[in-house]
């Protein structure tokens, strides 16, 4: 027990529980609750977000390795979707793609076809060649369809394109077109060398280059590129799969899969 302290005459008479919450519980004070509580719940909406924010924006600072993996998960989303959608417009357009027989092909008896859209201006297309053709030697069984796709440097990426497909129609597209990824060709002069060296005569070789058949077929080859979204050469096709760019490396995965059945 502990000692009480003594009371003077007459005290004020204490609250009981009841009175107490019969205050707190008024109408007043419920009123005044709920109205203070709506505007908790009105500010919910602009004040929670900026916290979540705040609290993010610390996490991240303390770990930047989180940032980092938010940014390659985001990328790798980004290259699946891009990846989805060019599978889609592949099967739309498949026989344009692998079946149109005025496309130059490299390597008729190979069974696996591989699509490339490349330009004779792009550099990446050249530099990419001599891997490429190491690649189309040990890989007999690949069949190079190629799509003259000159959007880097047109008129000079056209005109070049124009002679790719003369000479193709000629019988030794081969040597051109390697000759044309791999030497400075500046000049007519130099263009008739390239004819000459590859069995062709220049002047008929020229005309066909100039004719309305070639003109259309590469319009139409652009046409493709450009609902298939191809921004940029070489880009390959291998089955409903497309690798951007001279990545020999994944072009070889990519064949590899199709020969695999997958």
């Amino acid at each position: 027990m502990t000692e009480e302290t003594p009371t003077t005459e007459n005290p004020a008479p204490k609250a009981s529980a009841a009175n107490f919450f019969a205050e707190v519980f008024s109408q007043a004070n419920i009123t005044t609750g709920l109205a203070v509580f709506a505007v908790v719940l009105a500010a919910a909406p602009y004040v929670v977000p900026k916290l979540q924010a705040y609290q993010v924006q610390r996490g991240l600072m303390a770990q930047p390795s989180m940032l980092v993996a938010a940014i390659d998960k985001y990328q790798q989303q980004k290259t699946d979707q891009a990846a989805d959608t060019m599978a889609v417009a592949i099967k739309a357009r498949h026989d344009s793609i692998f079946n149109d027989k005025a496309d130059p092909v490299i390597n008729p008896a190979g069974k696996i076809k591989v699509v490339e859209f490349l330009d004779y201006q792009c550099a990446y297309c050249r530099a990419a060649t001599p891997a490429l053709h190491a690649f189309l030697e040990a890989n007999p069984d690949v069949q190079l369809i190629v799509k003259e796709y000159p959007v880097v440097h047109p008129p000079v990426s056209v005109k070049l394109a124009y002679y790719g497909m003369a000479a193709y129609k000629g019988g030794h597209y081969d040597v051109v077109h390697y000759a044309l990824l791999t030497e400075k060709i500046e000049t007519e002069a130099a263009m008739n060398s390239v004819l000459a060296r590859a069995g062709l005569d220049p002047a008929a070789t020229t005309s066909v280059a100039n004719s309305a058949e070639v003109a259309d077929h590469i319009k139409r080859t652009v046409q493709l590129g450009e609902d298939l979204g191809i921004t940029g050469t070489p880009t390959f096709i291998v089955g409903n799969t497309s690798v951007d760019g001279a990545r020999i490396d994944e072009l070889s995965k990519a064949v590899a899969a199709v020969r695999a059945g997958k």
